[in-house]
């Protein structure tokens, strides 16, 4: 994949994921030096471009870096992915552990899936004294959520979505396009996998990153964007004591 990139373009790809994330953790503190962090990886782009730039930047901030993949049984392939990811912990000197979930039958599938992974994830941490779960969500993901809540009813307070950091979770690539860890991959001549429920229209969210948000950005350039500064600004409204009123 590496091949398809000039040595320029390959420096570049790098440089810009692994900016971002030191910006996040230097200057917003999403992640504090010294700080013993668990990182989430599924070996998607994302998480695993996290997991790589992390672990780049860990020295010099004293990180004590463990990475999980959580399998939730939910295709017959899934538990073999976690050798992917076991492979790229152990070539970047990170401990890993593959941990196997019981998702809830009934009602939403990916709601369900989330809280089981969740729940997992934080007894992960507690058990390798991790104070901060760091997870793969992209400028993308936060882009969806929002454009998802706000056509759900959400209140203006559901709008500011997801948290760099908030309660023990850290997203340093929250304002990181997906395309950015996708060309970090392919810099590096990592090929990370695609987990075909991320197309499945079966699911909201794959309709909606697949067929809402390119219809919005047809007819609104520059939509996505457009939504995570949303998000930002409801943030930092409800961060200054602003009361908000409901206009609905």
């Amino acid at each position: 994949m590496s091949g398809t990139l000039a040595p320029r373009e390959r420096t570049a790809a790098v440089a810009r994921v692994r900016r971002a994330v030191a910006t996040a953790v230097d200057r917003r503190g999403v992640i504090v030096p010294g700080e013993r962090v668990l990182v989430a990886c599924s070996g998607g782009p994302d998480s695993t471009a996290l997991l790589d730039a992390l672990a780049r930047l860990a020295p010099p901030r004293r990180w004590r870096l463990s990475a999980v993949h959580v399998d939730h049984g939910l295709r017959p392939e899934s538990a073999a992915e976690a050798d992917l990811v076991a492979g790229l912990a152990a070539d970047r000197g990170i401990a890993f552990r593959a941990i196997s979930v019981q998702v809830a039958p009934g009602g939403s599938l990916q709601d369900h899936a989330r809280t089981a992974r969740h729940a997992a994830l934080r007894a992960e941490a507690a058990r390798v004294g991790a104070g901060a779960i760091a997870l793969g969500h992209t400028a993308d993901d936060q882009a969806e959520t929002v454009l998802m809540r706000a056509l759900a009813g959400a209140s203006p307070r559901g709008l500011p979505a997801m948290a760099e950091r908030e309660r023990g979770l850290v997203r340093p690539l929250l304002r990181v396009w997906r395309e950015a860890t996708i060309s970090y991959c392919a810099a590096l001549g990592i090929e990370p996998l695609e987990d075909p429920s991320n197309s499945d229209p079966r699911f909201l969210r794959s309709r909606v990153r697949h067929e809402v948000i390119p219809a919005l950005e047809a007819v609104f350039p520059g939509a996505r964007r457009r939504l995570v500064v949303l998000a930002e600004r409801q943030r930092r409204l409800l961060s200054s004591g602003v009361e908000i009123v409901d206009p609905w």
